[in-house]
């Protein structure tokens, strides 16, 4: 820290006798000075995710060694939670996940999914834009926003529709279980595709260099391992044409599914009628968003 900002930081979380956070301008040079510390093999590569109790990147040759005991851990948190639920074949799960690396000796965030994964976060992302233009939102403060419990404040935002909240919570529970739906169903196509590769997105902003790494199916992820990331990676890289194709295709679905339901809302849709859901509440710890600021 002394050679590189000419300061001292004892404290990680907390001001705490003047001792300050590292600010973000100054974050990128940190993160790329202790890479080859805390990273592995050539690209130095650094999974910045929760890899389980006791357990290392080291303990995981390859990225599908990672993804799938994630996944077997995820499946059997979501049985905990529902003795009902089913439990469905691995086929790959990375979603969003971050990493970091070099790629060509260039410090870079990596972003990992599958491509079903890739698909559904464009998918919500359309969305999102898509509901904004039909029906203008906003959310407020609910009258629990903020309340203090112990050393955790309450989340309590609420949907301002000017008087159209019934039909839009309606319209999003829709497109949600649409888009999970078709998630659902990209994952075994993909598979049966048998492309096995990774399409390379430069996803670049703001003097940032970004990298999404997009693997097709579970078989690309087993042949990618964490000591040789990018050189593996760029051995199965694929073009993106195929790709966008993928992503304009369930973007045209998308936008018709949303159009004819938000038409047959309009016809049919009784405000006085309650769709019944379980309400979860939100408790944030005061320290939560430290990291972030």
């Amino acid at each position: 820290m002394k050679e590189l900002f000419g300061a001292r930081i004892r404290s990680w979380k907390r001001d705490v006798d003047g001792n300050k956070r590292i600010p973000l301008r100054e974050l990128n040079r940190w993160n790329e000075a202790i890479l080859p510390l805390v990273g592995i093999g050539e690209d130095c590569f650094c999974l910045n995710e929760w890899l389980g109790e006791n357990k290392t990147i080291l303990d995981f040759p390859t990225l599908r060694d990672y993804d799938e005991d994630d996944y077997r851990y995820q499946e059997n948190a979501r049985k905990r939670d529902d003795p009902c639920y089913a439990n469905k074949p691995y086929r790959g799960s990375l979603y969003l996940s971050w990493a970091r690396l070099f790629v060509d000796r260039k410090f870079t965030y990596a972003t990992l999914s599958m491509t079903a994964g890739y698909l559904l976060s464009h998918l919500e992302e359309v969305a999102t834009a898509v509901i904004e233009k039909r029906i203008p939102h906003r959310y407020v403060p609910g009258k629990n926003h903020g309340k203090a419990t112990g050393k955790s404040f309450q989340w309590d935002m609420r949907l301002a529709a000017d008087g159209q909240e019934g039909l839009l919570e309606e319209l999003q529970h829709r497109i949600f279980e649409y888009t999970n739906a078709r998630y659902d169903s990209l994952l075994p196509d993909w598979e049966r595709a048998n492309k096995r590769g990774v399409y390379w997105v430069d996803t670049s902003a703001f003097q940032e260099r970004n990298v999404h790494f997009i693997f097709t199916d579970k078989d690309a992820l087993s042949a990618i391992r964490f000591r040789s990331f990018a050189r593996d990676c760029r051995a199965m890289k694929r073009g993106t044409d195929e790709l966008n194709d993928a992503v304009a295709e369930e973007e045209t679905k998308l936008k018709t599914f949303i159009a004819q339901q938000h038409q047959e809302l309009l016809q049919t849709f009784d405000p006085r009628i309650k769709r019944l859901r379980r309400h979860r509440k939100i408790l944030i710890h005061k320290d939560a968003f430290d990291d972030l600021e």
